[in-house]
């Protein structure tokens, strides 16, 4: 069993020092008990309703993310369970004419690709109800010759022009799981538009483009910072988008659904850029004071990314050389070293202070934190 967990006034968001860095991965027992702890607060939370979350903000999606989370394994529960099966009730209770799954002012993008997740995980959903949902996402799909965005699914609520790689990413990973092949058309225009989100000049001619090979939130904007307006470049203007981890990790899963075969430069030069970026204190290449936004978001991304390319030890730059980490190693310890004891002592849950992109909501951050855990879990032998 994991060492007991600190108390949260105790624990730090500071920097990774080079020893804390371990050779060794976690084994499958320790991860399982983290697990367990994790899930553990997450059915504590479940509501009358069935959802999993108190309140009324976002409380579809991370309701859906937990049944996603809570039905992986290892330690998953099945579709028959009471708490699932209310789950699965709750989410029904949003299905709409159009096939998506949404709320009020929600995102149909986010909560119509989480149902799909949901779906597969549970082994549920009907062909209808499936299809449906697949016939919604592709029917935001940018279809637009002239768009930048051509081919990058949005919030499904703003209409053509502001499509993000963070939500093609949901779609795109739906979309594939729910049994849609990487040859479809239409997943080969969503993998254009992923190519113009990444800094690399052999698929992207954008002037802001350098080389790196990490990856922005859109065409013509980075989280991280800079925007475009999507014309060329005047004469000495300087025109920069910044990648940053989260959507690099994101990037690279996107590949591997879309069929991009180790080797290929574009999924090349994304994995050299998350290992010469390789940190857990920081979602890296975030501006300073914006850095440990999206940080679990970032953990489960890394997970997924290093576990679809077979990645379990990887050498990074330390100090002038080269040396040899296993990320499962340093995941485990950083979230085992940041979960929470719930006051009423069932589980523990994650939470980051910087609380942009739902991540200061408990039930949301500990279902990331989890699913992580269980993308390393599936890497061991």
């Amino acid at each position: 069993m994991p060492s007991p967990i600190r108390s949260v006034a105790l624990v730090s968001m500071a920097m990774l020092t080079p020893a804390a860095f371990t050779a060794d991965a976690p084994s499958k027992a320790d991860l399982e008990a983290l697990i367990t702890q994790g899930q553990t607060f997450l059915l504590a939370q479940q509501q009358q309703s069935g959802a999993f979350a108190p309140g009324d903000k976002f409380v579809l999606g991370i309701s859906q993310l937990a049944l996603q989370t809570l039905a992986t394994a290892p330690v998953a529960l099945p579709a028959s369970d009471p708490k699932i099966a209310a789950g699965l009730a709750f989410q029904a209770k949003f299905r709409q004419a159009d096939g998506s799954f949404t709320e009020p002012k929600g995102s149909a993008n986010y909560t119509t690709s989480l149902a799909l997740m949901v779906f597969a995980a549970t082994k549920t959903g009907t062909p209808a109800e499936i299809a449906a949902a697949q016939n919604f996402l592709f029917g935001i799909q940018n279809q637009d010759d002239k768009s930048l965005n051509k081919g990058g699914m949005g919030y499904g609520s703003r209409g053509a022009g502001n499509e993000d790689l963070s939500n093609t990413t949901f779609a795109v990973q739906a979309l594939k799981e729910s049994g849609i092949p990487a040859s479809d058309p239409r997943m080969q225009e969503a993998l254009k538009f992923i190519e113009r989100c990444q800094d690399l000049s052999t698929v992207n001619k954008a002037p802001w483009v350098k080389g790196t090979g990490g990856a922005v939130y859109a065409p013509d904007e980075s989280k991280a910072g800079g925007s475009w307006d999507g014309k060329p470049a005047a004469a000495g203007e300087k025109v920069e988008l910044l990648p940053y981890g989260s959507m690099t990790y994101a990037l690279i899963s996107d590949y591997v659904a879309l069929d991009v075969r180790p080797g290929d430069p574009r999924l090349e030069t994304a994995l050299n850029w998350v290992k010469q970026n390789y940190r857990f204190d920081a979602n890296p290449g975030m501006r300073a004071g914006k850095e440990k936004e999206g940080l679990f978001y970032y953990y489960g991304m890394m997970a997924k990314s290093f576990g679809l390319v077979g990645a379990t030890t990887i050498e990074i730059p330390r100090d002038g050389a080269k040396v040899t980490v296993d990320w499962r190693a340093d995941l485990f310890q950083t979230l085992k070293g940041h979960a929470v004891t719930a006051p009423d002592g069932k589980g523990v849950y994650w939470q980051n202070k910087a609380d942009r992109w739902g991540e200061g909501l408990p039930a949301l951050t500990t279902s990331y934190a989890v699913l992580a855990l269980k993308r390393a879990h599936a890497t061991l032998k």
